[in-house]
């Protein structure tokens, strides 16, 4: 497969990642409530734009329908929650 070259964001979807999202790694993701982790979020900062690699992703309905339910730029987001979980479970040496 040929690399791509990636899709340059549209205004809506700047204005959708507008607000930064980042994770506190002190934080336990096992151990927070439910409601803990809706607001957590709200902070985590999304990565410079890099090339990504193409996959095909199993993910619950509901799942995709809360990030899509946010406007364009879901994709980018759901990359941003996983890489704040991966750099968490880094830094507690789970990794």
């Amino acid at each position: 497969m040929v690399d791509e070259v990636p899709k340059r964001l549209s205004i809506a979807e700047k204005r959708a990642l507008a607000s930064p999202l980042v994770l506190n790694p002190n934080d336990r993701i096992n151990e927070l409530p439910v409601e803990a982790l809706a607001t957590g979020w709200t902070d985590a900062v999304l990565p410079e734009q890099s090339r990504k690699k193409l996959i095909s992703l199993r993910v619950d309905p509901e799942v995709l329908d809360f990030f899509k339910a946010q406007g364009p730029g879901y994709q980018t987001r759901m990359n941003a929650v996983l890489t704040a979980y991966m750099q968490v479970k880094k830094e507690m040496g789970q990794a």
